[in-house]
């Protein structure tokens, strides 16, 4: 199944959703407003690891629906796992099925292939510096951690002279 998540498409979702909950609808994904909702949620996701549209294809991010329970509540209940998928043209429904959960609450997983994690990586260290002194202390620590920061030696000799 792969069905792209559009206002067009409500009605297959919706239908897909009440195929896989049955008469279960107190802790399940219902609506096709729910999963538009996850989607924009999966593309904050991608948007937040700095991940670029292009680069983010074949990413996934799996949900199960569910509000926490209190530890006096003993019953299982039924939950919907979804899984969405992100490919050239947007986020798509990729999977939807039944569950038993207990206490627990929903929660929203990201599966990156090692590719996407490279890209996310490297987006991640582009916001920071590396301070990898030379000596433990003294000026040539200052001396590295001014270079990191982009200043040239003659810089560094201008305020050292200073």
């Amino acid at each position: 199944m792969k069905i792209k998540i559009t206002p067009g498409n409500a009605q297959k979702i919706n239908a897909r959703l009440k195929r896989i909950n049955g008469r279960a609808d107190s802790h399940t994904y219902t609506t096709y407003g729910e999963i538009e909702n996850l989607a924009r949620e999966a593309e904050s996701r991608r948007h937040r690891l700095r991940i670029a549209k292009k680069k983010a294809v074949g990413m996934r991010v799996v949900c199960r629906s569910g509000d926490t329970l209190p530890n006096a509540y003993k019953w299982s209940r039924v939950v919907t796992k979804v899984e969405l998928a992100y490919c050239a043209t947007g986020w798509f429904l990729t999977n939807i099925y039944s569950a038993t959960a207990w206490g627990d609450g929903g929660w929203i997983g990201v599966i990156l292939t090692p590719e996407i994690d490279a890209v996310a990586v490297q987006q991640l260290r582009s916001t920071y510096t590396l301070d990898t002194p030379i000596a433990t202390h003294g000026e040539a620590q200052v001396q590295v951690a001014r270079r990191s920061l982009g200043w040239t030696d003659e810089h560094i000799t201008q305020e050292t002279a200073s």
